[in-house]
């Protein structure tokens, strides 16, 4: 169980089958959460109320925590309440290891809970607004979508890693540099055209260049998800899908590349097309059957 902390001071007293809301930590948001193991410790009361004991419940909205106090008490203003928010994380599952005499035809296979959290509305100029490239004088886009402002447009740093998309006017090459969620360099070009619609997962964008002189050139991210180990089959090894807390309608996978990668293949490890489109309030989990999680599959293509 790996725990997250948000603290409120309550404006008003919070009685029994009460509510009252909490910011987010720092870097999460709806899909960051588990289901269970959350707790509620009242400095006022000096008690602690859990989760999986019916004392406390949460909700996870798309800009705040609403948390209803079921713990038979009236937690009083001005309390200094302590949230721990069960982050989904490897100690949340107990493996239990068994031993077979004779082990035939059988292999250990663990099963996973792939959190991919509550990605944001695909944007197709977020990494790039419209913009000319002259490859003689600025070969690279200057990185000024909305999602560069963190890093003051030497570097897009995406929500979760992601499809790349891109459309220009004149024929030419994109190629997109960056890093996938390991912080492994991967690179990814596309064929000779006006628009990209990438295959590989990004978490940070470092340069986008063009083989030829565009026009009205943006770069954006898609629905795509990627994920963070490597996916053989969807129809042998994803047991479930998950929008929320109900079983999503089936979406579309991609099984990682095992060959030598190179620019124009497909992600290394697999990727994820939900079929409800991003929006940043939904948020997505696989639960996956794998022989061995800790899989990355094949190299990155750095260039």
């Amino acid at each position: 169980m790996t725990l997250r902390i948000a603290n409120v001071t309550l404006a008003s007293a919070v009685a029994n089958a009460g509510t009252f809301t909490a910011s987010y930590p720092d870097g999460t948001n709806a899909g960051a959460f588990a289901a269970f193991g959350h707790r509620l410790v009242s400095e006022g009361l000096q008690a602690t109320f859990a989760q999986d004991a019916g004392k406390m419940s949460v909700a996870f909205g798309a800009s705040n925590i609403t948390v209803t106090n079921s713990s038979g008490e009236t937690i009083p203003a001005s309390t200094n309440v302590i949230l721990q928010l069960n982050q989904v994380g490897q100690n949340d599952r107990n493996q239990v290891l068994a031993t077979f005499d004779d082990r035939r035809r059988m292999v250990p296979a663990p099963t996973t809970l792939v959190t991919l959290g509550a990605p944001a509305t695909a944007d197709a100029d977020g990494i790039c607004e419209s913009q000319a490239v002259v490859v003689a004088t600025t070969p690279l886009a200057v990185l000024d979508g909305v999602q560069s402002d963190l890093y003051l447009g030497s570097h897009v740093q995406l929500d979760v890693p992601r499809n790349v998309v891109a459309g220009w006017t004149g024929t030419a090459i994109i190629t997109i540099t960056g890093k996938d969620e390991y912080g492994v360099t991967t690179v990814e070009r596309s064929a000779s055209g006006v628009a990209l619609t990438g295959k590989k997962a990004f978490k940070m964008i470092d340069s986008v260049s063009f083989s030829a002189n565009v026009t009205a050139a943006t770069v954006g991210f898609g629905d795509v998800l990627g994920l963070p180990f490597y996916l053989g089959t969807s129809a042998l090894q994803v047991l479930q899908e998950r929008q929320d807390v109900a079983i999503a309608t089936a979406g579309t996978f991609v099984a990682g590349v095992q060959t030598a990668a190179t620019a124009t293949t497909g992600d290394v490890r697999g990727t994820y097309d939900p079929n409800a489109a991003c929006d940043g309030l939904k948020s997505f989990s696989l639960l996956i059957v794998s022989a061995d999680p800790k899989y990355r599959g094949a190299d990155q293509y750095a260039g």
